[in-house]
Parts: C-alpha cells; sequence; structure tokens
C-alpha cells in the first residue's frame, strides 16, 4: 500500500487481492524510533503528502476523522478539495445530518467543498464490477469506495480518506462484530479502510492516519480505553462530539442486500476486519 517508506503492508492473508476466504492481515516492516506527538505527526504527515502528491481530494464524509484530517491539511496552508458525497435516493436522514457537519467545517474554513451525487450508482454495471474486484464483506462500503474512485478518475486527482483504527468492544456501534471476534478486546482495522487499495495499488496517499508508523503510534497512545470510541476521537482530535453514522438501511435494495449477504457468509472471508491487538500490544509493535 502507499505509504511512507513501506512501513506496513496491509494484504488479504498475503495477497493483493482477495480470492476466496482470506481475511485482512497487517504487517508492520518499519518502527518509529520515539513516540511523536500526535498533533506533531500530523502536520509530519500532511506535508510528506503533500511534497510527493498535488491536486488533493479529500472524502469528508462529517464525521471527526476526517474533519481532523480536513483541519490538519487546512492548518498546514496544503490545498484541497473536500468531497462531500450526497446519497440522493435514500429516505434515512442520518446522511443528512453527518454532511451538515461537512459543510459547516467548509464554511467555516472558507474552503469550496464538491458535492458529488450517487445518484443511480448503486444499480450500475460499473457498481457491479467494482463489487466483483474487491469482493467485499462490507458491501455498503465498497459501493460508496468504487463512487469515489469513480469520481476521482474523471478528475485526475489524488485521494485521501480518514480511514483510522478504531477499539472492539464499542457497544455504541461494534455489535455486530461480536460472532466474527468473540471476546477480543483491543484495536481494529476495519477492511473497508482498503477497499481503495483493491481497486488501484499504490496510487492515492488514501489512509492519512496509515501514512507512518508515528502518526498510528501517536493516534494508539492517546487512546483512553475506558472511553467510548467517539469520545475517544473527540478528545484527540478536538472535534465536537457527534455519533457515529451508519451507511443508510435503504441504501441498496433489500433483494440486493439479501443477495449479498448469502454471498458474503459463502464466499469471502469470515470476519469484516485484522485484530492489531491491545493498546500496549500495538505501541509494542510500532515503537523502537
Amino acid at each position: 500500500m502507499l505509504c511512507k517508506n513501506s512501513w506496513i503492508d496491509i494484504t488479504w492473508d498475503g495477497k493483493p487481492a482477495r480470492t476466496g476466504k482470506e481475511n485482512l492481515e497487517v504487517t508492520i516492516n518499519l518502527r518509529a524510533k520515539k513516540l511523536v506527538d500526535f498533533d506533531q505527526a500530523c502536520d509530519q504527515v500532511a506535508g510528506e503528502i503533500y511534497d510527493r502528491y498535488k491536486n488533493l481530494y479529500l472524502a469528508l464524509s462529517g464525521g471527526s476523522d476526517s474533519e481532523h484530517v480536513a483541519t490538519c491539511l487546512a492548518r498546514n496552508k496544503i490545498p484541497f478539495t473536500p468531497l462531500i458525497l450526497d446519497y440522493v435516493n435514500v429516505n434515512g436522514l442520518d446522511q443528512k445530518y453527518e454532511q451538515w457537519y461537512a459543510l459547516q467545517w467548509c464554511k467555516q474554513h472558507q474552503i469550496e467543498p464538491k458535492i458529488i451525487e450517487l445518484g443511480d450508482y448503486k444499480v450500475s454495471d460499473n457498481e457491479k464490477q467494482v463489487y466483483t474486484m474487491i469482493k467485499p464483506r462490507i458491501y455498503r462500503g465498497s459501493l460508496t469506495t468504487g463512487y469515489l474512485y469513480k469520481v476521482l478518475k474523471d478528475l485526475g486527482g489524488h485521494l485521501i480518506t480518514g480511514a483510522q483504527l478504531e477499539y472492539y468492544p464499542d457497544h455504541e456501534q461494534m455489535n455486530y462484530l461480536e460472532p466474527q471476534v468473540g471476546n477480543y478486546n483491543g484495536f481494529v482495522l476495519e477492511e473497508s479502510d482498503l477497499y481503495i487499495e483493491a481497486l488501484e495499488q499504490n496510487q492515492h496517499p488514501w489512509a492519512f492516519y496509515y501514512w507512518s508508523p508515528e502518526i498510528m503510534a501517536g493516534f494508539v497512545h492517546k487512546w483512553d480505553c475506558n472511553m467510548t470510541m467517539q469520545q475517544n476521537k473527540s478528545a484527540i482530535y478536538k472535534t465536537s462530539p457527534r455519533p457515529k453514522f451508519a451507511y443508510p438501511s435503504d441504501l441498496i435494495s433489500s433483494l440486493q442486500a439479501k443477495s449479498r449477504d448469502a454471498l458474503t457468509k459463502a464466499k469471502w472471508g469470515t470476519r469484516d476486519c485484522a485484530l492489531m491487538g491491545s493498546k500496549e500490544h500495538l505501541l509494542s509493535q510500532l515503537l523502537e
């Protein structure tokens, strides 16, 4: 994957693409020489990405992760265009609420976003092709990633996302993992974070928070295991508290969801994430 000095490999059990029951596998090749303050590490990552890539686009969802990336880019005076996805033909209002945070950030920082409408992409041949390429367990995530990928191809730009580690258990939002990971306690890296890489390897500096061991270690060091995920992110990123919004339940039809659920259980992997271990274990892997 595209990162600093190839410090980390994220694969499907060692393969560049999933062919069947492979799960996400993370291999750490280089460690940070010392613990760097998280904010300092973020500024360093922002500069390093801009040194190598121009015409940057940030997938700005309205969540804390991507908002913080936007703030890092802005404070380092790095030009970029926020991409805000409008789901359009869905009945649920969650995405409208989440979009509000993204639009507010743009307004406050006087940065003009590009609003992109999902429209009928979810029933298009292109979406089906992307699905078969990724072979995802989190198929709603592959839908939005595939569309962003299509938009970036048309724009000729480079994509950054707020893909970030999460911590299990967090009963505000992660109950769905219990049948897969049981009584596991620790950080997880969701496979949907890798979908853009599955479509086009080493082309986008997509994972801002996975760019270097320093930024990942800085984030893990600040994590408070006694707080919920959203409480942690609000404290670490210095963003306003907000709920974790889910994909709209009607993003795809119930028939399509049913068929993909069945296909996922029969063919693609056995869990939705890579298990990164406890805070102490992960820090020991990230630091010399």
